[in-house]
């Protein structure tokens, strides 16, 4: 059964299904917003198949908002690896929780490796800086680092991956992973560029940073010009995840993405405007 969102209205779980899949992937929304306070969490994406899952980005309240899900698909204790896009602090922020928590657990000290891959610097990040906030205490598992250059790959239990280097700062990297018949595209921040085109022309599904509402350029983010640019350049795959939206002022979530479907009406394109905490099951096909 195939299941749509209608534009003026969010459900909490959404299934995508065929009748030809080879395998069940599903995305989960852990945080949806930006590094401004607002009642959404900074950016956490998860994938998983029902054993193995993997987390985009690792925004602060992404390790308890997986446990808040309350779905045996995403168990926080089943986190294999998290796949960092850059190290501004709305995207790693989490990650002191995720690894103090796995030390601390009260059902069981996690026991099995953890590891953290990304572009260069990862190094210098987890040495430097996150070792450090975590204090003077011995972590009881191992944690493997994996930096990955324009165009390296790196393969999981269900996944195959190959990075994009983007343009959000010097270390700024996309994500395509391939899953069966899927091709999931994570942009994390990100300025239009060329590497952007072919990551997002590479896939089946993408979840892509919408950050500048209006027209206005923007270092390092997306506009709606931009938007616009990379549908009437055939661009974007057919299931678009819009997310990291700064709110102009006095703009709630839901008047913005009414304006923001304004924007792409008429394209052949299905845009989803997720919030935290939103699942959606089943996306290959």
């Amino acid at each position: 059964m195939n299941a749509t969102l209608p534009q003026n209205a969010r459900v909490a779980y959404v299934s995508f299904h065929n009748n030809y899949n080879t395998m069940a992937v599903h995305l989960a929304f852990l945080g949806t917003g930006t590094c401004c306070a607002t009642s959404r969490k900074p950016s956490a994406t998860a994938l998983s198949d029902g054993n193995e899952v993997l987390c985009v980005d690792f925004g602060g309240g992404a390790y308890h908002q997986i446990a808040r899900l309350g779905r045996p698909l995403f168990n926080y204790r089943n986190i294999s690896t998290v796949f960092l896009t850059h190290f501004h602090v709305d995207h790693i922020s989490g990650l002191p929780d995720l690894l103090w928590g796995e030390m601390w657990d009260y059902t069981g000290r996690r026991e099995d490796p953890i590891t953290l891959v990304g572009p260069h610097g990862l190094k210098n990040f987890y040495e430097q800086r996150l070792l450090p906030f975590l204090g003077d205490y011995p972590m009881p598992f191992e944690v493997n680092i994996v930096e990955l250059a324009d165009g390296a790959s790196y393969a999981g239990s269900f996944y195959t991956m190959v990075s994009y280097h983007l343009e959000h700062g010097e270390f700024s990297t996309g994500y395509l992973f391939v899953c069966g018949d899927a091709r999931i595209a994570f942009t994390g921040d990100t300025a239009y560029c060329g590497n952007l085109v072919r990551l997002l022309g590479a896939s089946s599904l993408a979840v892509m940073e919408w950050s500048i509402q209006d027209t206005s350029r923007h270092p390092g983010h997306l506009s709606a010009d931009d938007v616009i640019r990379l549908l009437k350049e055939g661009a974007l795959p057919k299931k678009m995840f819009a997310n990291h939206l700064y709110l102009p002022a006095d703009t709630t979530f839901e008047e913005q993405v009414a304006r923001n479907r304004h924007v792409v009406a008429g394209f052949p394109v299905e845009f989803y405007f997720p919030v935290d905490g939103d699942v959606f099951e089943n996306i290959i096909g």
